[in-house]
C-alpha cells in the first residue's frame, strides 16, 4: 500500500526514514481532519514496512516576501468551530474527531 497524499500532507521517504511534511502554511500548519486521517493511514502503512523512524516537518510560512519557519500550530480550531456550526460544509460530527 502507498502512503496517503493530500494537499496538506505530503508523505515521502529517504531510505528507512518516513517523512511527513505538514503543508498548510496559511494556518501555520494547523492540523485539520483531512491531515489527521491521512497521517493515521500513512503511519499504519509504514508500521508494517521497513520504515524505522518518522520525521514530521512543517512547510515554512511566507508573507510579504519573508519566510518564517513553522512547525505546527496544533488543531485547526477555526475549521472545527465552523464544522460545529455546519458552515464549512463538513459533517458536524467532525468536532468529535478532534
Amino acid at each position: 500500500m502507498q502512503p496517503v497524499f493530500t494537499t496538506h500532507l505530503l508523505p515521502s521517504r529517504a531510505s528507512n526514514l518516513g517523512i511527513l511534511q505538514l503543508n498548510n502554511p496559511s494556518s501555520l500548519n494547523a492540523l485539520n481532519l483531512e491531515m489527521i486521517r491521512a497521517m493515521t493511514s500513512t503511519l499504519k502503512i509504514w508500521q508494517s514496512s521497513d520504515i524505522r523512524a518518522t520525521l514530521v516537518e512543517g512547510t515554512p510560512y511566507e508573507k510579504n516576501g519573508k519566510t518564517k519557519p513553522v512547525f505546527c500550530a496544533g488543531g485547526d480550531v477555526k475549521k472545527v468551530y465552523l464544522a460545529g456550526l455546519n458552515k464549512a460544509g463538513e459533517d458536524p460530527k467532525v468536532t468529535a474527531d478532534f
